[in-house]
């Protein structure tokens, strides 16, 4: 009998059952807008708010530039059976979108230096840039959260790193996000966690007054992720953050343990429908875009199901967009980045829905 249980020790349940899966439009695209990726969303003030990050304009802003290192847009469409649409976003006086995260002032005069080919301080094209991720509704205290990433970027293909991170609170809708000054010693003093450190902010969620967060380690193969959890009222105190360690929480997160292996981006969101947490992302370095499901944030989690394979798409920045799910879940609405071959950052974002048992 030992003999018999030990091949199954170890073994992941099955996950989510695919009914089908088919694309049904595209979401609107903005016509000052080339392209971009990320594309995360959730419903805040009762509207859907969309998160992006580097985008390339089709007309320069106020400052010259058609490069901005995030952008964001709102609707008021939570239908997404036909495609998304009715998108808006604040303009500058030039008629481009406005940033969602904007430079710090040291990082606008540090860019503005290095602007352009005949810049003022070499080397031209450096910039300080501000990723954002997802973001999460606080319900009860009314505002939203959207963690971020602090990258130092230069010249040339994939030469970028990551100094940090953080979590930028936007507690007016008719304003932007503010980064909360951390450390005023610092160098960057907004910034939360330091370089080298996990990169909070995938698949987010809150339960009650706790929020639930994942980091992915994208230099390792299959990204195992570590969880960690928070009460609101100390977000920005590192003291208050617990890890999952074994069946329990640790403060000394050297002592985390993997919960799940998945990706540098996913999306997190609880299934009613299914009685299940539904994690949606893009394996790296593969077209396919797969499912886990487990009854805790922390797990089991389940093999991986693939719910549709974007042949040749490399859809890296797939996500699920919970605001627009329905049968409690059961019915996901998911999105990534591909080529729409227009100019050379050109990206379209088709809408795929899946169906699940």
């Amino acid at each position: 009998m030992i003999l018999l249980l030990l091949p199954l020790l170890g073994c992941r349940p099955t996950g989510p059952v695919v009914r089908s899966a088919e694309e049904q439009g595209l979401v609107e695209p903005r016509p000052t807008v080339q392209g971009r990726d990320g594309g995360s969303s959730t419903r805040v003030w009762g509207r859907s708010i969309w998160t992006y990050g580097d985008t390339v304009l089709n007309i320069p802003d106020v400052d010259g530039t058609n490069w901005h290192h995030n952008s964001y847009a709102t609707t008021e469409d939570l239908d997404a059976s036909d495609g998304i649409g009715g998108f808006s976003e604040p303009l500058d006086a030039a008629g481009a979108p406005e940033y969602l995260i904007p430079p710090s002032e040291t990082e606008y005069s540090f860019n503005m230096a290095h602007l352009g080919e005949d810049c003022a301080e070499a080397p031209c094209g450096a910039r300080w840039a501000v990723w954002p991720g997802e973001p999460l509704w606080d319900e009860g205290r009314q505002r939203a959260l959207i963690f971020y990433g602090l990258i130092y970027a230069e010249p040339g293909a994939f030469d970028f790193e990551g100094r940090g991170s953080s979590v930028a609170i936007w507690t007016d809708p008719d304003g932007k996000p503010e980064r909360p000054l951390i450390d005023s010693g610092a160098e960057h003093p907004d910034l939360l966690w330091g370089e080298g450190e996990p990169g909070w902010g995938l698949g987010s969620y809150i339960e009650g007054d706790t929020l639930y967060t994942f980091s992915c380690d994208s230099d390792q193969l299959g990204a195992p992720c570590i969880l960690a959890c928070v009460d609101l009222d100390h977000l920005l105190e590192r003291d208050h953050w617990r890890y999952r360690s074994g069946d329990g929480w640790t403060s000394d997160r050297e002592k985390a343990t993997v919960v799940v292996e998945a990706a540098p981006i996913l999306s997190l969101s609880y299934a009613k429908g299914l009685d299940t947490f539904l994690m949606i992302y893009s394996p790296s370095f593969d077209d396919a875009i797969v499912a886990r499901t487990a009854p805790e944030i922390w797990g089991p989690w389940s093999e991986e199901t693939v719910l549709f394979v974007a042949k040749d798409q490399d859809p890296y920045d797939a996500v699920a967009h919970a605001e627009y799910a329905e049968e409690e879940g059961r019915v996901q609405y998911i999105t990534w980045s591909r080529s729409s071959g227009e100019g050379w950052f050109g990206t379209e974002f088709p809408v795929l829905r899946v169906e699940l048992e």
